[in-house]
């Protein structure tokens, strides 16, 4: 049972987040007049399709990844290349193909989709904060597993963080930042167990030969949150603050990534958003809500990345296009969108090899390729 309720909390999830994405580059296309053949939610073969007043072709796919909305003239449901679709005219083409809008029009049908993600996680993390409290990571934490140093230092799940060094711990949140920045280095955990004060002492490192190897992760999450009540104007100025700080928090990752400041064993993939929406589907509907919030704001930022096939790549085609005032030639489209392709698949495989590696099951094998 809990299986199939993780199962089923994973398809919501992603047909919610990938929805109101393809919804809000739906919406703003017809504002602009662009005729949208196709909204699909999930990929491949078609399970459901009705057609609703407008002409569109609603779908439900076999694969509940991604999704896509099919505007008039686009070749594929990449939107790359454009074609006359049999029975229509040069006319039809100028007055409901996205290609023959205006370069700013097709900023705003790019925008549309990262825009609603960002105002889904708002209105999610306001209603959250009206009804239940804003929420905060409590600082009793959960041991990931056994093979972590957090486990080995001993650390157990359930542990209440008071204090790290001479430092107070009041939630997760002030834990996070201390232990990112404690790579390679000695401190001390103060842990509430059973009522019982316990000091621990933790070296993030490993000694060979009078060496010091850093090691990056402790191996704790948050138990879980604490909702503190507040007013109605304090929830939604915390609830923008929230997303804003997410899409910040995610873009700057990306970016330390390409730097080489960030760890590549940090990206995670669709088994690391299965076991988030099953975590929180397990915790309960306001876990849950949380999480959607969360990934609502994070998708809403990848897209927004200047990154040929994402929105964001989009966005700087169309500007390079509006400033300059000339198209770029089709080739030259095709293969700035084969490069971005690359580059997203080869995060999303990155993304799946550390979710692979990071189970039990096939750490030992991983650790033959690293």
């Amino acid at each position: 049972m809990n299986t199939l309720l993780s199962i089923l909390a994973f398809i919501v999830l992603l047909a919610v987040l990938v929805g109101f994405h393809e919804w809000g580059h739906l919406a703003v296309a017809r504002s602009n007049g662009v005729f949208c053949e196709i909204f699909s939610i999930g990929m491949g073969k078609k399970l459901v399709e009705w057609k609703d007043k407008h002409g569109t072709k609603w779908r439900i796919s076999l694969f509940p990844i991604g999704g896509y909305v099919k505007m008039f003239g686009d070749a594929d449901a990449t939107s790359v290349r454009e074609q006359i679709p049999e029975g229509y005219t040069e006319e039809d083409m100028q007055r409901m193909s996205a290609f023959r809008k205006k370069p700013w029009q097709r900023i705003l049908i790019a925008l549309g989709g990262p825009v609603a993600n960002f105002v889904m996680a708002i209105v999610l993390l306001f209603c959250l904060g009206c009804i239940k409290g804003i929420p905060e990571p409590s600082s009793e934490i959960t041991v990931v597993s056994e093979d972590t140093l957090a486990y080995k230092s001993g650390l157990r799940t359930k542990d209440t963080i008071i204090k790290f060094n001479d430092s107070d711990i009041k939630s997760f949140a002030d834990l996070a930042p201390k232990l990112r920045e404690a790579k390679g280095t000695d401190y001390t955990l103060t842990v509430m167990r059973n009522g019982v004060s316990k000091t621990l002492n933790i070296k993030m490192y490993t000694e060979l030969d009078g060496e010091k190897k850093p090691i990056d992760k402790l191996g704790i999450r948050s138990q879980g949150y604490s909702y503190k009540k507040t007013t109605v104007s304090s929830a939604f100025s915390n609830a923008c603050s929230k997303t804003w700080d997410i899409t910040k928090s995610s873009v700057s990752g990306i970016a330390k990534l390409f730097q080489k400041r960030e760890n590549i064993e940090n990206v995670g993939g669709i088994i690391s958003i299965f076991k988030m929406s099953a975590q929180g589907a397990g915790s309960g509907m306001s876990e849950f809500i949380l999480i959607l919030a969360i990934l609502s704001a994070m998708l809403g930022a990848m897209n927004l990345l200047p990154i040929p096939c994402l929105d964001g790549g989009t966005v700087l085609i169309n500007a390079i296009e509006w400033i300059y005032r000339r198209s770029l030639s089709e080739k030259v489209i095709e293969i700035i969108f084969s490069i971005g392709l690359v580059l997203v698949v080869g995060l999303m495989l990155l993304g799946l090899w550390n979710d692979v590696t990071h189970l039990s099951v096939f750490s030992k094998i991983a650790s033959i390729f690293k």
